[in-house]
């Protein structure tokens, strides 16, 4: 079976944008109602469970075969993989050939925040598709909570806040929903609600991701269009004034830009992306995967804010790998 993603989420500004280009993605209705999830600071990691029995673990972007293992996602997952094959069973005791996503957080996973200190790690589910009919999408936490029941070490993310967004709205009209959500960014990355409602910790939370809920955007074409997060600021891969925003960042300057989205967090996203073992180490053998990927993120993540900032990647790509280059190997020097 082959790799089944989750889909690259972007932020508020890049949804404005798209859907004033593309408004078909709004099935004829510009308002959307949005329901929330905290966005929890692990990895990200999916399992498929297929009626033949077979239970196939992901991260982002690999099916984990060959010892591959994901920060340890892919033992614990053959460890449970009974749970995982009883589990997915519907009402009519028939196997549902599902995948489910969740983040794979808490202990070693990633330092900083609230999760980081469980003593353990643990999957939590925020979504499933069908592998058998590839539009249904389920979000709904009570849904999940039934696929996955009894299954240790597994939460299910509940929802946080609703919002209605009018895409259509004009700047000054969207700047109130802006200004609500983050508000509830700060709040999230002041002190994690689910984390201390579930395990009793307090500390920082990485921030939210809002998916549509409007009977004209439910399924998975429409999620992947419309679903957006926003994050606080020590978790941003670009440097903003704000989690989210009406227009993208501009920059003034190639070195601007470099500032911009050379962010902490996209560096060691990028060093755990391209380590052997998914880890935060600084092998200078990883030096040249480590530089194409940070450059492949970039190109990936930042289209709008480099026409907004009247730049090309082939103007600023020198700037960026010398300073990749130079970031890693002074990481790599002082561990």
């Amino acid at each position: 079976m082959a790799l089944v993603a989750w889909p690259e989420i972007v932020s508020f500004h890049n949804i404005r944008k798209y859907a004033h280009a593309h408004p078909e993605i709004l099935n004829g209705q510009s308002k959307v109602s949005y329901r929330s999830k905290n966005k929890c600071h692990g990895t990200n990691a999916a399992i498929q469970c297929h009626a033949d029995g077979r239970v196939i673990c992901q991260s982002r972007t690999t099916e984990l075969i060959n010892g591959a293992d994901n920060n340890g996602f892919a033992s614990w997952v053959k460890a449970n993989e009974a749970y995982w094959q009883i589990n997915m069973l519907n009402e009519n005791n028939l196997r549902s050939d599902l995948v489910i996503f969740g983040e794979w957080c808490g202990s070693s996973v990633q330092h900083g925040v609230a999760l980081s200190q469980l003593p353990n790690k643990i999957f939590a589910v925020f979504g499933a598709r069908s592998l058998l009919v590839p539009e249904t999408f389920i979000s709904d936490p009570i849904t999940l909570s039934m696929l996955v029941r009894d299954i240790p070490g597994t939460y299910v993310l509940p929802w946080y806040k609703e919002i209605e967004i009018d895409w259509a709205a004009s700047p000054e009209d969207l700047n109130k929903n802006v200004e609500t959500i983050n508000q509830w960014v700060k709040e999230v990355e002041t002190n994690d609600p689910w984390v201390e409602a579930t395990f009793g910790i307090k500390g920082i939370g990485e921030g939210i991701v809002f998916y549509p809920s409007t009977t004209s955007h439910l399924g998975w074409t429409a999620f992947t269009n419309l679903v957006f997060k926003a994050k606080g600021e020590a978790h941003k891969n670009i440097k903003t004034s704000s989690p989210a925003q009406i227009d993208a960042a501009v920059a003034s300057s190639i070195e601007a830009f470099a500032d911009m989205v050379l962010t902490l967090a996209r560096l060691e996203q990028g060093v755990k992306a391209t380590s052997s073992d998914g880890s935060l180490s600084y092998d200078t053998k990883s030096l040249g995967k480590f530089i194409g990927w940070i450059g492949k993120d970039i190109v990936k993540e930042t289209q709008d804010e480099l026409e907004a900032s009247d730049l090309t990647w082939k103007q600023v790509q020198r700037t960026i790998e010398d300073r990749t280059r130079k970031w890693f190997l002074g990481m790599a020097k002082g561990q």
